[in-house]
């Protein structure tokens, strides 16, 4: 038997005089000159921020960390919470509240919304002095008072002359 050499056989023969070896070299940025002062200009590329926003947001935010320092320390809490969320944290999740005790605060609290209301009503009706306007029963709008509302007898008589006018033009073709 003879055995038929195929290219992939061929290639595990021939492996280790094929083999290459490749060496990983990371590209190494150029280091800049130290630019001269009569050279500066005042173009700056668009993806870069200037130092001058950074030290912006640098000062402000020492502000802000400074203006809690005076906090008593329920607000101081409240106050970094704020400014990690304004940064980009996720907020707190809700106190757990009892289910009873929910009802029973919103309960109170349609109470108070009734009572509210209640309240200005009466103020509302005191200070109008009870005035009602009358409505009139064909008012039409604006736009058609000046054509009037069609009365119901209008049209039933319009109906029963149009049907006599048919019936008369009939006879007349036949």
């Amino acid at each position: 038997m003879s055995i038929i050499m195929t290219k992939a056989a061929l290639a595990l023969k021939n492996a280790e005089s094929n083999f290459q070896f490749v060496k990983f070299e990371a590209h190494k940025a150029k280091k800049k000159a130290a630019p001269d002062d009569n050279t500066k200009s005042e173009y700056k590329p668009e993806g870069k921020q200037s130092s001058k926003d950074i030290d912006l947001k640098k000062i402000r935010h020492e502000v802000v960390k400074f203006g809690m320092s005076g906090f008593d320390p329920t607000k101081k809490q409240e106050a970094r919470i704020a400014l990690a969320v304004s940064l980009g944290a996720k907020p707190p999740k809700k106190e757990y509240v009892n289910y009873k005790e929910l009802m029973q605060k919103r309960k109170a609290e349609k109470v108070k919304e009734q009572e509210e209301k209640q309240l200005m009503r009466s103020k509302s009706i005191l200070q109008t002095g009870g005035k009602k306007k009358k409505k009139t029963n064909n008012d039409v709008g604006h736009l058609l008072s000046s054509y009037g509302k069609v009365q119901k007898k209008d049209l039933k008589k319009d109906d029963k002359g149009s049907k006599k006018k048919k019936k008369s033009a009939i006879k007349k073709i036949k």
